[in-house]
């Protein structure tokens, strides 16, 4: 029998003397997923960054990381810079902060290619093209011209993976891979590394918060809590059986119970937010110096509103338009034709002065939240920000006793406020940036996949705190997502986006129980389920029904 790849035994880690992780073992053969599952601050990414021994100044790791013949803790930079690219790849969690933003998508998945075989400038790109195909973006599609900026959330992660799978390593680390990616592209992700492992021989560690994603692809599994191994074994058993009791919780989480059927509140008959006819195109790209090919349109014909304190969602697959159609509703960006209404004001046709007032009202949780925060400024600052739509000037004191309560909402500490942004944890970063976004009390809040990057209990939490806001202060929502248990969990309404057109709307639970359209169900079809990856890879019984919610689960 072969030697696994990695061998990680009784690894320590504490930062500044604070203990991380405590006594971890696991084990990754050749051809093996090995998933790692936890909550959010439990130790998942900072086992893969100790890995690729890229910690911050005054870590200390003890242990054992054994990769091949080499104990990757007392290995030369040189040796892991060598390695890095090369025979360990990695995924990182935010696609848009792994990418540099001055450089095309073809320079940065050919830059590892010639960095380590040498190859000249256009076999390199060459390679890229055909990688980048792989994970979904063709190069007639997607030049290698393009730049992070000008691609979706689900395109930058794609490529994010083609860098790392660029040269077959031997061990790829994936941190959350498809956490930005819709469920029929994230079926196909999945469906790529599965296929790399079994052709290549790859070992795959594979750091998820989604039990359906992990019981369909991982064969091991490491379950974490506060830096210490809780349960670990064959996935699907581990799963099934669910002994350990965090186990058993983070699988009730996992079991959303939809909120609005108690939360509902009484359909009103006027619309806060009203959208007619919008239209959005972009020029085409240049085919010479002074000329262009057709233009795009990413929003087509768009019709809909949202009335005061309901859940409205927007599901489609990554590049749809939903959240080029979620900058016009905000403001940020100005359609090509057509009229969105707020709150009796036609705001796509307002300048910034006139605008201040409905910013106040309407907010925004964005998709990447360390995107979305200047690392400079500490907490306090980056949550007070939208303070400043106030009609008159808050006190320093009270500024402080509103982030504070803030903070307290989303279950952050309050003590949080005097850290930064790179302090935190993605789904902790998360939270903050929903605390940003309630700090005004708005009556319409857009959210662009606002719980993509927590773990399921977290994940709860927040459902939770949603609809508490819905019934407190009738808080308005556009749920933008691409994960159809939250959108049954959240929503009153939903609609189906496709090729910039909504194609299918209606009651959440009709359109998800018996969708309509090829774009409906396709979606629905490929939503990952806890229950039926168990059944299918088992053939057999059935993990037991979660018996209660876990702590902070919806109620």
């Amino acid at each position: 029998m072969s030697a696994p790849i990695l061998t990680i035994e009784k690894l320590d880690l504490a930062i500044g003397g604070a203990p991380i992780l405590r006594g971890i073992d696991l084990t990754v053969e050749a051809g093996q997923v090995h998933a790692l599952v936890g909550e959010s601050g439990s130790g998942k990414s900072m086992t893969a960054l100790t890995t690729m021994r890229l910690l911050p100044n005054g870590a200390r790791a003890s242990g054992l990381i054994r990769f091949g013949d080499e104990n990757l803790l007392t290995a030369s930079e040189t040796r892991m810079c060598a390695l890095r690219g090369d025979e360990i790849g990695m995924v990182f969690q935010e696609p848009m902060t792994a990418l540099n933003p001055v450089k095309t998508i073809g320079e940065q998945v050919a830059e590892g290619i010639r960095w380590h075989t040498g190859a000249n400038r256009a076999d390199a790109e060459a390679r890229a093209a055909r990688m980048l195909e792989r994970v979904g973006l063709p190069r007639a599609r997607f030049p290698l011209d393009r730049y992070p900026h000008e691609l979706s959330g689900g395109q930058r992660q794609r490529v994010v993976i083609a860098i790392a799978c660029a040269l077959r390593p031997k061990l790829l680390i994936a941190d959350e891979p498809t956490t930005a990616l819709d469920v029929v592209l994230q079926a196909q992700i999945l469906d790529l590394l599965r296929e790399l492992v079994a052709e290549d021989r790859m070992g795959l560690i594979l750091i998820s918060h989604d039990l359906g994603v992990v019981a369909g692809m991982a064969d091991e599994i490491t379950i974490l809590r506060n830096g210490q191994v809780q349960e670990a074994g064959p996935a699907v058993e581990v799963l099934r059986a669910q002994k350990h009791p965090y186990t058993r919780q983070l699988a009730e989480a996992s079991a959303h119970v939809p909120i609005w059927e108690t939360r509902a509140r009484p359909a009103e008959h006027w619309a806060l937010l009203e959208v007619k006819n919008l239209v959005r195109d972009y020029p085409g790209p240049r085919t010479g110096l002074f000329a262009r090919g057709a233009p795009f349109r990413a929003v087509d014909d768009v019709s809909f509103t949202v009335p005061p304190g309901r859940s409205v969602g927007l599901v489609g697959q990554s590049g749809c338009g939903k959240s080029t159609l979620a900058r016009i509703v905000l403001a940020l960006d100005k359609p090509t034709s057509g009229i969105v209404s707020f709150d009796g004001m036609e705001t796509s046709l307002l300048d910034d002065r006139d605008l201040r007032p409905a910013r106040r009202e309407m907010q925004v949780v964005f998709q990447d939240p360390y995107g979305s925060f200047d690392p400079r400024q500490t907490v306090e600052r980056l949550v007070a920000e939208p303070l400043h739509l106030e009609d008159r000037l808050l006190a320093r004191s009270e500024r402080r006793d509103r982030v504070a309560a803030a903070l307290t909402e989303v279950g952050m500490p309050t003590d949080a406020m005097f850290r930064y942004p790179h302090e935190f944890s993605g789904g902790q970063r998360q939270r903050l940036a929903i605390a940003r976004a309630i700090i005004t009390r708005p009556k319409l809040v857009v959210c662009d996949e606002p719980v993509s990057a927590l773990d399921v209990s977290i994940r709860a939490q927040i459902l939770d705190l949603f609809a508490r806001l819905n019934d407190e202060l009738g808080l308005a929502y556009l749920f933008i997502t691409h994960d159809l248990t939250v959108a049954r969990a959240i929503t009153h309404e939903v609609m189906v986006m496709d090729a910039g057109r909504i194609v299918e709307r209606g009651a959440t639970a009709d359109v998800l129980d018996d969708p309509q359209t090829g774009a409906a169900q396709r979606l629905v079809a490929a939503a990952p389920d806890l229950t039926r990856a168990i059944e299918r890879r088992l053939g057999s019984a059935a993990p037991p029904s979660p018996r209660g919610r876990g702590e902070g689960a919806p109620s």
